[in-house]
Formats: structure tokens, C-alpha cells, sequence
């Protein structure tokens, strides 16, 4: 997972006005200046000692009001754009809060799995809902963590569903610092990046500590800290689903909350609704935790519950809905093909293409972790 440095913003994102009402007072306001100046006071943003150029900042900013203003004509629009914290970030800088490296085809589950075909599943599951540590938010900043925040994450409220208890939040920061990655799968390693595959291989081989004992260097230097390591929570497996299968997903979420790789470029000025703006052959370059599915009657479109890792002030608070499909083949199952997975799929001598199948490619890629167990 490939990260550059973010300059982000501390306040939160204003909710006095509708996204349309804002976008279409800074597209219509006399100087770009003015309304970029209003956007950082709005943000609370300083650009003092800014690395990117006044002139790059403006564009990008312009390029998202377009964008925004675009997204909200739309009179039969199932999702609505906002200008956020991303709003004048160059499209590099963007990028790093992505990151993610799907792994392909070799990964193989830590045991033998039966998927049977039901036909029957709960109508809405959301699982964050249901449990405390849902709430757990985490934003990502500037290393490229996506895959260690989701890992953490499942394993967080899996261990809450099995014990009916709440466990401490676990330190995503271990992970970063001690899992190994020698084959390059989504990175190279820490905050360059790996894989929820090898986070889980790691917690089923050590357990993972509680954030509060294992705080680990504030950028993530990969220098493992054995000393802090006190694991509070471990896992018995892993499973890693078949590719571009939509049943087994749908099994997997019933039990709790799973790790996806998805296409997340386009997710910059996600706002609120049910997210349809994807293309078919997608990127895969973000690693996010699946908590749940649900129907939205209002656009009458299904869609997949994700929590991202980009904060609390992201989205609907921390959350995204991903329309989901009802199928995982051809134009039913919204399937394309990754053109470019050295940005954001697989290990080294990966193949040039792979098949991506589901909004934003949300079937490419799931793991989860099983036998949860706090310690």
C-alpha cells in the first residue's frame, strides 16, 4: 500500500448547509480565492507551510466544485457529493489514502471451507450497529494503514460478538511494526503497506495487543517493539473467500464483520446514500471492513455497509453504502477487469489483469478472521 504524506485538517466538516447549497455558492462566488479561503476557514485548514504549490491547490479545489456540483444535478442520484477535507488535495496526495495491494490468487484459507448455496439470509444485517466496539473509529492520516485498521477492526467486534463483551481497542500500530511482508503483497510492508491475509496470519501466530500497551512509533517505522507485545485478543484462522463470489460473502457477514478490497479513488466527495459511482473494471487499491447490507427504499437499490478508515468526519460518519448487486456475473454482477493491478493488486510477479466483480469491485477480495478469542 503505496502512501505519501496528507495534509489534513482537524474540524470537522460542517453540516449547516446542504452539499448542494455549498458547491453551488462556491462555484458562483466572484473570486475562486474568496471561496477557496472560505473552504479552509471552514476546515479549519492551514496551507502555511504547504509543499504543494498555491496554483495546485486552487485547481484541485475547482476540479472537486466541479465534480460536487456535477454529482447533485443529478436528478435521479442515488448518493450525494460534499466538499470535504479531500476537497483541494492533488490526486497523488489522494492516492496515499488508498494504498491498498490486493493479493491475488495465492492466498489459499488456513482450512477448508464449504460454501453451500443459500438462498435465505437475514434481510439487513449491520453489525456496527450492534456492537460497541463499531464505534472504534480510526483515521488513517498520512501511512499507508487501510489494511491494518480493517484487520483490527473485524477482530475487534468478532471477539465483542462471540464473548458478548467489548475488548479494548487493539493496536493496528503492532501490526504496521511486525508484520512481515517478503513476498511484497500490497506494499512493502508497515506504512508501504501489506495485506489483511498477512495481519491475520500474524494474530493466529502472536495475538495482538490492546493499543494502550502496544503504542508503537508514531510514523510506523516497522522496527517491531517485542517488548511492548501483550496480546490481548488472538484468532484460531483465517478464511480468504473465492474471488468475485457474492454467496460466500453473503455467509461470511452473517457470522460478522469481514475484510474487502475495493476501488476507493472514487470515494473523494462521498457525502450520504448509496455509492453507484464506480466503474466496472475497477482498481482494487483499498482495504476496508464490511459490517453489514442493507435496502435503501428511498433509491430502491441494495447496498453493502462498509466503515472506512478515514475518520469519523468522512462519509456518514466514518460509513459508506456500496450498492450491491444481486448477482456476481456479467453486467448483473457489475463485472470488469482491473487494467492495472501493480497500483493496487497482488504480490510481486502478479498477474497484468485480474477479473473484478461487484460496485467499486467489493467481490475481488474478502478475509476474515475465525476462532476470535479475547485472552
Amino acid at each position: 500500500m503505496k502512501f505519501l504524506a496528507l495534509l489534513i485538517g482537524t474540524a470537522v466538516c460542517s453540516k449547516l448547509r446542504s452539499s448542494v447549497e455549498i458547491s453551488e455558492s462556491f462555484a458562483s462566488s466572484t473570486s475562486l480565492e474568496r471561496s477557496y479561503a472560505a473552504f479552509l476557514a471552514q476546515h479549519g485548514v492551514a496551507r502555511t507551510s504547504d509543499t504543494v504549490a498555491r496554483s495546485e491547490r486552487l485547481a484541485a479545489f475547482a476540479h472537486s466544485v466541479a465534480k460536487v456540483s456535477a454529482q447533485n444535478r443529478k436528478t435521479q442520484r442515488s448518493w450525494t457529493a460534499g466538499l470535504n477535507r479531500f476537497a483541494d488535495h492533488t490526486p497523488e496526495e489522494f492516492r496515499s489514502r488508498l494504498g491498498f495491494k490486493r493479493t491475488g490468487t495465492w492466498w489459499n484459507s488456513t482450512r477448508s471451507t464449504s460454501f453451500a448455496q443459500i438462498s435465505q439470509f437475514a434481510k439487513s444485517i449491520d453489525w456496527a450497529a450492534q456492537t460497541h466496539t463499531g464505534k472504534y473509529f480510526i483515521d488513517q492520516g498520512s501511512c499507508g494503514s487501510c489494511w491494518a485498521v480493517a484487520a483490527t477492526g473485524a477482530l475487534e467486534m468478532r471477539a465483542e460478538i462471540t464473548h458478548k463483551k467489548a475488548p479494548s481497542m487493539l493496536s493496528y500500530k503492532e501490526l504496521l511494526d511486525c508484520v512481515e511482508n517478503p513476498q511484497h503483497c500490497g506494499g512493502d510492508g508497515g506504512c508501504a503497506g501489506a495485506t489483511g491475509e498477512l495481519a491475520f496470519q500474524y494474530v493466529v501466530q502472536h495475538g495482538l495487543s490492546a493499543r494502550t500497551s502496544y503504542q508503537g512509533d508514531v510514523e510506523s517505522t516497522g522496527s517491531c517493539q517485542t517488548g511492548m507485545r501483550s496480546a490481548v485478543v488472538k484468532a484460531s484462522s483465517f478464511v480468504s473467500l473465492p474471488v468475485n463470489e457474492l454467496n460466500p460473502l453473503m455467509m461470511a457477514i452473517q457470522e460478522g464483520p469481514v475484510v474487502v478490497s475495493v476501488d476507493g479513488e472514487p470515494w473523494s466527495n462521498y457525502e450520504s446514500g448509496v455509492f453507484d459511482g464506480c466503474r466496472r473494471d475497477a482498481t482494487v487499491n483499498h482495504a476496508v471492513l464490511l459490517v453489514g447490507y442493507g435496502h435503501d427504499s428511498s433509491v430502491q437499490k441494495d447496498y453493502w455497509l462498509v466503515r472506512n478508515s478515514w475518520g469519523e468526519w468522512w462519509g456518514e460518519k466514518g460509513f459508506i453504502r456500496v450498492q450491491r448487486h444481486s448477482s456476481d456475473k456479467g453486467e448483473e454482477g457489475y463485472c470488469g477487469t482491473d487494467y492495472d493491478p501493480k497500483q493496487g493488486v497482488g504480490c510481486q510477479g502478479g498477474p497484468a489483469t485480474l477479473p473484478v466483480c461487484g460496485m467499486c469491485g467489493i467481490l475481488s477480495d474478502s478475509v476474515y478472521p475465525e476462532g476470535v478469542s479475547s485472552m
